[in-house]
Protein backbone atom coordinates (compact mmCIF):
# COMPACT_ATOMS: atom_id res chain seq x y z
CA UNK A 1 0.00 0.00 0.00
CA UNK A 2 1.49 2.94 -0.96
CA UNK A 3 2.24 5.42 1.78
CA UNK A 4 1.18 8.53 0.92
CA UNK A 5 -2.34 6.83 0.49
CA UNK A 6 -2.23 5.14 3.76
CA UNK A 7 -1.36 8.86 5.78
CA UNK A 8 -4.32 10.52 4.08
CA UNK A 9 -6.53 7.62 4.86
CA UNK A 10 -6.02 7.20 8.42
CA UNK A 11 -5.04 11.21 9.02
CA UNK A 12 -7.83 10.90 11.96
CA UNK A 13 -8.68 14.67 10.94
CA UNK A 14 -5.18 15.72 11.16
CA UNK A 15 -3.64 19.13 11.24
CA UNK A 16 -1.29 18.44 8.10
CA UNK A 17 -0.68 14.99 5.92
CA UNK A 18 2.44 14.73 3.93
CA UNK A 19 0.97 14.31 0.28
CA UNK A 20 -1.76 17.44 0.83
CA UNK A 21 0.24 20.02 -0.65
CA UNK A 22 -2.82 22.42 -0.84
CA UNK A 23 -3.13 22.58 2.98
CA UNK A 24 0.64 22.96 4.03
CA UNK A 25 2.59 21.86 7.22
CA UNK A 26 2.29 23.65 10.40
CA UNK A 27 5.24 25.49 9.52
CA UNK A 28 2.88 26.58 7.47
CA UNK A 29 -0.23 27.60 8.83
CA UNK A 30 -2.75 29.38 7.58
CA UNK A 31 -4.63 31.16 9.93
CA UNK A 32 -2.31 33.72 10.35
CA UNK A 33 -0.45 33.80 6.53
CA UNK A 34 1.78 31.96 5.06
CA UNK A 35 5.27 31.77 7.35
CA UNK A 36 8.23 31.17 5.91
CA UNK A 37 10.98 28.66 6.43
CA UNK A 38 12.75 30.90 9.43
CA UNK A 39 9.67 31.05 11.60
CA UNK A 40 8.31 28.23 14.03
CA UNK A 41 5.18 27.95 16.22
CA UNK A 42 6.49 26.82 19.65
CA UNK A 43 4.35 25.90 22.61
CA UNK A 44 7.38 25.63 25.14
CA UNK A 45 11.02 26.61 25.40
CA UNK A 46 12.73 25.38 29.00
CA UNK A 47 15.52 23.42 30.79
CA UNK A 48 15.70 20.21 32.85
CA UNK A 49 16.57 16.68 33.18
CA UNK A 50 15.35 14.20 30.46
CA UNK A 51 13.23 11.69 32.16
CA UNK A 52 12.66 9.16 29.24
CA UNK A 53 14.68 6.74 26.77
CA UNK A 54 18.66 6.64 26.39
CA UNK A 55 19.54 10.02 27.31
CA UNK A 56 17.42 9.71 30.83
CA UNK A 57 19.16 12.00 33.84
CA UNK A 58 20.94 14.26 30.84
CA UNK A 59 20.51 17.92 31.35
CA UNK A 60 18.61 19.17 28.31
CA UNK A 61 17.28 21.90 26.08
CA UNK A 62 13.67 21.84 25.48
CA UNK A 63 11.68 23.65 22.50
CA UNK A 64 8.20 22.09 21.93
CA UNK A 65 6.59 22.40 19.04
CA UNK A 66 2.60 23.00 18.13
CA UNK A 67 0.67 20.55 16.08
CA UNK A 68 0.36 16.88 15.88
CA UNK A 69 -0.72 13.96 13.08
CA UNK A 70 -1.58 11.64 15.69
CA UNK A 71 -4.40 10.98 18.43
CA UNK A 72 -3.04 8.70 21.14
CA UNK A 73 -4.75 7.82 23.82
CA UNK A 74 -2.46 8.69 26.61
CA UNK A 75 -1.10 11.77 25.34
CA UNK A 76 0.38 14.22 27.93
CA UNK A 77 0.47 17.57 25.62
CA UNK A 78 -2.62 18.43 24.56
CA UNK A 79 -1.64 22.14 24.46
CA UNK A 80 -0.20 20.41 21.23
CA UNK A 81 -3.20 19.93 19.10
CA UNK A 82 -5.31 21.95 17.06
CA UNK A 83 -8.09 21.10 19.70
CA UNK A 84 -6.70 23.03 22.00
CA UNK A 85 -6.27 25.85 19.70
CA UNK A 86 -3.69 27.87 17.69
CA UNK A 87 -1.54 29.29 20.53
CA UNK A 88 -0.98 32.83 20.49
CA UNK A 89 1.81 32.81 23.01
CA UNK A 90 4.55 30.05 23.76
CA UNK A 91 5.78 29.97 27.61
CA UNK A 92 9.45 30.58 27.97
CA UNK A 93 11.49 29.70 30.70
CA UNK A 94 13.22 33.09 31.50
CA UNK A 95 16.21 31.46 33.61
CA UNK A 96 17.31 28.17 32.98
CA UNK A 97 15.90 26.24 35.84
CA UNK A 98 13.99 28.62 37.55
CA UNK A 99 10.30 27.50 36.68
CA UNK A 100 9.57 30.94 35.93
CA UNK A 101 8.38 31.94 32.54
CA UNK A 102 6.85 34.20 30.50
CA UNK A 103 4.90 34.54 27.14
CA UNK A 104 5.88 35.39 23.88
CA UNK A 105 5.01 35.30 20.23
CA UNK A 106 4.10 31.67 19.35
CA UNK A 107 5.38 32.00 15.79
CA UNK A 108 8.94 32.45 16.65
CA UNK A 109 11.81 33.35 14.03
CA UNK A 110 14.99 31.77 13.75
CA UNK A 111 17.20 34.07 15.51
CA UNK A 112 14.63 34.90 18.43
CA UNK A 113 14.99 31.45 19.33
CA UNK A 114 18.62 30.97 19.02
CA UNK A 115 18.96 33.72 21.26
CA UNK A 116 16.95 31.76 23.96
CA UNK A 117 19.04 29.48 23.40
CA UNK A 118 21.86 31.15 23.86
CA UNK A 119 20.96 32.40 27.24
CA UNK A 120 20.51 28.95 28.11
CA UNK A 121 23.81 28.42 27.76
CA UNK A 122 25.16 29.78 31.09
CA UNK A 123 24.57 26.44 32.19
CA UNK A 124 25.82 23.13 31.23
CA UNK A 125 23.67 21.46 28.69
CA UNK A 126 24.27 17.97 27.26
CA UNK A 127 21.97 18.70 24.41
CA UNK A 128 18.65 20.42 22.64
CA UNK A 129 15.35 17.71 22.05
CA UNK A 130 13.01 18.54 19.69
CA UNK A 131 9.74 17.45 21.09
CA UNK A 132 6.34 18.33 20.70
CA UNK A 133 3.82 17.66 19.22
CA UNK A 134 5.11 15.71 16.07
CA UNK A 135 8.07 18.42 15.42
CA UNK A 136 8.80 16.80 11.85
CA UNK A 137 5.59 18.51 10.83
CA UNK A 138 8.27 21.79 11.06
CA UNK A 139 11.03 19.93 9.02
CA UNK A 140 11.53 22.72 6.79
CA UNK A 141 12.36 25.33 9.28
CA UNK A 142 14.29 22.49 11.27
CA UNK A 143 16.22 21.92 8.19
CA UNK A 144 17.12 25.50 8.15
CA UNK A 145 17.91 25.57 11.98
CA UNK A 146 19.69 22.61 13.16
CA UNK A 147 22.78 23.61 11.95
CA UNK A 148 22.54 26.85 14.50
CA UNK A 149 22.44 24.00 17.68
CA UNK A 150 24.84 22.19 16.51
CA UNK A 151 27.17 25.53 15.96
CA UNK A 152 26.60 26.33 20.01
CA UNK A 153 28.20 23.18 20.35
CA UNK A 154 24.78 21.34 21.45
CA UNK A 155 24.03 17.45 20.78
CA UNK A 156 20.48 17.24 18.80
CA UNK A 157 17.68 15.11 19.81
CA UNK A 158 14.63 14.41 18.04
CA UNK A 159 11.65 12.64 19.59
CA UNK A 160 9.12 11.92 16.89
CA UNK A 161 6.21 9.42 16.33
CA UNK A 162 7.58 7.78 13.43
CA UNK A 163 5.24 8.47 10.83
CA UNK A 164 6.87 11.20 8.50
CA UNK A 165 9.84 9.35 7.42
CA UNK A 166 10.19 11.82 4.57
CA UNK A 167 9.86 15.03 6.62
CA UNK A 168 12.78 13.16 7.99
CA UNK A 169 15.36 12.65 5.18
CA UNK A 170 16.18 16.56 5.05
CA UNK A 171 17.63 16.73 8.34
CA UNK A 172 19.01 13.27 9.19
CA UNK A 173 22.35 14.89 9.07
CA UNK A 174 21.77 17.47 11.68
CA UNK A 175 20.46 14.95 14.00
CA UNK A 176 22.56 13.10 16.80
CA UNK A 177 19.59 10.96 18.29
CA UNK A 178 16.59 10.12 17.37
CA UNK A 179 13.63 8.78 19.60
CA UNK A 180 10.94 6.65 17.34
CA UNK A 181 8.08 6.24 19.43
CA UNK A 182 6.76 3.23 18.17
CA UNK A 183 2.67 3.76 18.63
CA UNK A 184 0.86 0.41 18.81
CA UNK A 185 -2.71 0.53 16.83
CA UNK A 186 -5.06 0.28 20.25
CA UNK A 187 -3.46 3.97 21.36
CA UNK A 188 -3.87 5.39 17.71
CA UNK A 189 -6.98 3.95 15.73
CA UNK A 190 -4.41 3.57 13.01
CA UNK A 191 -4.91 -0.09 11.42
CA UNK A 192 -1.86 -2.36 12.15
CA UNK A 193 -1.24 -2.25 8.45
CA UNK A 194 -0.33 1.25 8.37
CA UNK A 195 1.41 1.67 11.67
CA UNK A 196 3.76 -1.49 10.44
CA UNK A 197 4.66 0.12 7.32
CA UNK A 198 4.79 3.46 8.32
CA UNK A 199 7.55 2.48 11.02
CA UNK A 200 9.68 0.19 9.08
CA UNK A 201 10.15 2.90 6.43
CA UNK A 202 11.00 5.38 8.96
CA UNK A 203 13.75 3.27 10.53
CA UNK A 204 15.32 2.15 7.40
CA UNK A 205 15.66 5.86 6.74
CA UNK A 206 17.04 6.43 10.09
CA UNK A 207 19.58 3.89 10.18
CA UNK A 208 20.61 5.69 7.08
CA UNK A 209 23.23 7.70 8.89
CA UNK A 210 25.29 5.50 10.59
CA UNK A 211 26.60 7.92 13.35
CA UNK A 212 22.69 9.38 14.33
CA UNK A 213 21.74 7.27 17.49
CA UNK A 214 18.64 5.46 16.64
CA UNK A 215 16.20 3.77 19.41
CA UNK A 216 12.86 2.86 20.12
CA UNK A 217 10.29 3.73 22.56
CA UNK A 218 7.05 1.89 23.42
CA UNK A 219 4.52 3.36 25.64
CA UNK A 220 2.83 -0.17 27.11
CA UNK A 221 -0.90 0.86 28.18
CA UNK A 222 -3.92 -1.59 29.84
CA UNK A 223 -4.44 -2.67 26.03
CA UNK A 224 -1.25 -3.10 24.52
CA UNK A 225 -1.02 -6.87 22.95
CA UNK A 226 1.47 -9.05 22.91
CA UNK A 227 1.59 -9.28 19.12
CA UNK A 228 1.54 -4.98 19.23
CA UNK A 229 4.86 -5.57 21.03
CA UNK A 230 5.83 -8.63 18.69
CA UNK A 231 5.46 -6.58 15.89
CA UNK A 232 7.70 -3.61 16.88
CA UNK A 233 10.31 -5.93 18.40
CA UNK A 234 10.53 -8.35 15.03
CA UNK A 235 10.50 -5.05 12.58
CA UNK A 236 13.10 -3.47 15.08
CA UNK A 237 15.28 -7.06 14.71
CA UNK A 238 14.66 -6.67 10.72
CA UNK A 239 16.68 -3.14 10.71
CA UNK A 240 19.19 -3.44 13.25
CA UNK A 241 18.78 -5.94 15.77
CA UNK A 242 21.10 -3.72 18.02
CA UNK A 243 18.71 -1.10 18.66
CA UNK A 244 17.84 -0.55 22.16
CA UNK A 245 14.02 -0.93 22.68
CA UNK A 246 12.74 0.83 25.73
CA UNK A 247 9.28 -0.34 27.61
CA UNK A 248 7.80 2.77 28.83
CA UNK A 249 4.56 1.83 30.62
CA UNK A 250 1.75 4.38 30.85
CA UNK A 251 1.61 7.25 32.72
CA UNK A 252 -2.38 7.23 33.82
CA UNK A 253 -3.28 10.79 31.71
CA UNK A 254 -6.74 11.61 29.53
CA UNK A 255 -8.66 8.84 28.62
CA UNK A 256 -5.57 6.42 30.09
CA UNK A 257 -6.49 5.88 33.70
CA UNK A 258 -5.12 2.91 34.43
CA UNK A 259 -1.06 1.93 35.00
CA UNK A 260 0.47 -1.41 34.00
CA UNK A 261 0.75 -4.03 36.14
CA UNK A 262 4.63 -4.89 37.05
CA UNK A 263 3.54 -9.06 35.78
CA UNK A 264 2.97 -7.21 32.55
CA UNK A 265 6.21 -5.08 31.99
CA UNK A 266 7.84 -8.24 33.03
CA UNK A 267 6.70 -10.25 30.74
CA UNK A 268 6.59 -7.82 28.11
CA UNK A 269 10.63 -7.46 28.45
CA UNK A 270 10.94 -11.08 28.60
CA UNK A 271 9.31 -11.73 24.54
CA UNK A 272 11.73 -8.57 23.82
CA UNK A 273 14.46 -9.79 25.15
CA UNK A 274 14.59 -13.27 23.82
CA UNK A 275 14.90 -10.72 20.17
CA UNK A 276 16.64 -7.98 20.71
CA UNK A 277 19.94 -7.65 21.85
CA UNK A 278 19.19 -4.53 24.76
CA UNK A 279 15.57 -3.46 25.82
CA UNK A 280 15.07 -1.77 29.14
CA UNK A 281 12.15 -0.59 30.92
CA UNK A 282 11.74 2.80 32.20
CA UNK A 283 9.39 5.23 33.18
CA UNK A 284 8.72 8.73 33.04
CA UNK A 285 11.40 9.56 35.20
CA UNK A 286 10.70 13.41 35.42
CA UNK A 287 6.80 12.74 36.42
CA UNK A 288 8.54 10.82 39.17
CA UNK A 289 10.55 13.57 40.65
CA UNK A 290 7.78 16.40 39.68
CA UNK A 291 10.43 17.82 36.97
CA UNK A 292 9.41 19.74 34.35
Amino acid sequence: MNLIRVKRVHCLSLLACEGTRERGDLGEIRSRGTVSTNQIRLVEIFSSIQGEGVLVGRRQIFVRTYGCNLRCTYCDSPETLKESGIPRQCRVETVPGSWTFEGRESLTSQDDLNAIIRGYLTEPHHSLSITGGEPLLHARFLREWLPDVKAMGLKTFLETNGFLSRHLEGILDSLDYISMDWKAPTATGISPEATLEAHREFLMTATRRGNTEVYVKMVVTPSTSEAELLTAVETIRAVKDSMTLILQPVTPFGTETKGVTPQKMIRFHALASHLLQDVRVIPQTHKMMQLL
